[in-house]
């Protein structure tokens, strides 16, 4: 296995991505990249909540991939690498940096939430989600995420306030 310190905040190299989006936000310095992701997810809105489950419904039976169930699962204060994290695999953590990974016969899929300085009372969060795609099932999984996506951690960031 790679060590967590090798990890780049993209699953591929720039050119072999089928998705790409990041994202930021100036947070309160006291947080951490752990504290973030679970402000950020801890409350889904009730349609997030609802396309989820269409995905795990649709997704389970037209490819049989298994159900995600969403974010909002129990949180824990202390998360190590090759731990879950909702649906994700943890391959990296500091307190700067979290990078959560999923992967299926379709697709992976790489979140990476990283924190910079930015002032003496805020740091900058940035939020990259990074997939590659497969097969047929992943491309077209892919369309109605993409078109999605940016809103989804967009409205995820605010939650960050």
């Amino acid at each position: 296995m790679q060590n967590q310190n090798d990890i780049t905040p993209l699953v591929a190299p720039l050119e072999a991505l089928n998705f790409l989006h990041k994202d930021y936000r100036y947070i309160n310095k006291q947080l951490n990249a752990l504290q973030a992701y679970q402000l950020m997810t801890g409350n889904p809105p009730f349609w997030l909540r609802v396309a989820f489950r269409v995905r795990d419904f649709w997704s389970f039976k037209l490819a049989g991939v298994q159900p995600i169930q969403g974010f909002g699962s129990l949180k824990a204060q202390i998360v190590q690498v090759n731990e879950k994290l909702d649906f994700f695999d943890v391959v990296k953590i500091r307190e700067t940096e979290l990078f959560l990974q999923s992967t299926d016969k379709h697709l992976r899929v790489l979140v990476a939430l990283q924190i910079n300085e930015h002032d003496d009372t805020q740091n900058k969060l940035t939020v990259t989600t990074s997939v590659v795609t497969y097969n047929f099932f992943g491309k077209i999984y892919m369309l109605p995420v993409s078109l999605v996506h940016g809103l989804i951690v967009r409205n995820s960031l605010k939650n960050l306030n």
